[in-house]
């Protein structure tokens, strides 16, 4: 059975932008619970298959709802596209984030980030794919490819200051961060597009050779953190 949208939606015109109305406090966890259902969802078909084929239908479908109750939350399926993007950057950096509020030092956190490639493999390799899908389909928007490049930025930022931070407390040799940070992500992309091309790739094997080539180009000495998980 479908489900209608439980508050009242209002348009100014026929295509214009929804005005929603206010709804109760408590409600606000129930729409984010309700908005990540369906950017799981819209992720899951968009990396199965692309934007192009993708419709509104199809998503509404998946989660047995009405379509009207999708275009509540998202104004349009390009709307939707670049909430799914940002969905699934926020999910990438979410336990590396955690580790890092922690506190945690260096070593370990880099140690975190290069295993979370495997550890949430379907996570980065969905953004993956459909980022590829963008390039091919909807270059020109310039909301979505910043969207993108958002995760890259991220990446480079945390991996810079954290080895930054390494150097600072002597764990790690002198080296410029900016290249290091930027030597790790490119290699990481490598390893998870190559894991889209070719099904059978060794991105774990890959992920652990970097991850010993990073400690000793970083002179580290220590320990090398936690084992990378098989996925």
């Amino acid at each position: 059975m479908t489900h209608q949208p439980s508050r009242d939606i209002e348009r100014k015109k026929p295509g214009a932008r929804m005005i929603r109305r206010v709804a109760p406090a408590r409600a606000g966890r129930d729409e984010r619970s309700a908005r990540d259902k369906f950017l799981a969802a819209s992720l899951d078909l968009f990396a199965e298959r692309n934007f192009a084929s993708v419709t509104i239908k199809d998503i509404a479908k998946a989660l047995n709802v009405n379509t009207a109750l999708i275009y509540y939350y998202f104004d349009s399926k390009t709307d939707l596209f670049r909430a799914t993007i940002e969905y699934a950057v926020a999910g990438a950096f979410e336990n590396v984030r955690a580790l890092d509020d922690r506190s945690a030092d260096a070593p370990a956190i880099i140690a975190a980030w290069l295993a979370n490639h495997v550890n949430k493999y379907a996570e980065i390799h969905r953004f993956v794919k459909i980022a590829l899908d963008f390039r091919g389909a909807h270059e020109g928007d310039p909301d979505i490819a910043s969207t993108i490049e958002s995760f890259y930025v991220e990446e480079r930022k945390l991996l810079s200051r954290v080895i930054r931070e390494g150097i600072r407390q002597g764990m790690f040799k002198p080296v410029d961060p900016n290249r290091m940070a930027q030597f790790i992500s490119t290699y990481l992309d490598g390893c998870m597009v190559r894991s889209v091309i070719l099904p059978d790739f060794d991105l774990k094997g890959a992920v652990r050779d970097l991850h010993q080539r990073v400690l000793e180009m970083l002179g580290y000495a220590g320990k090398t953190g936690g084992k990378l998980q098989r996925r």
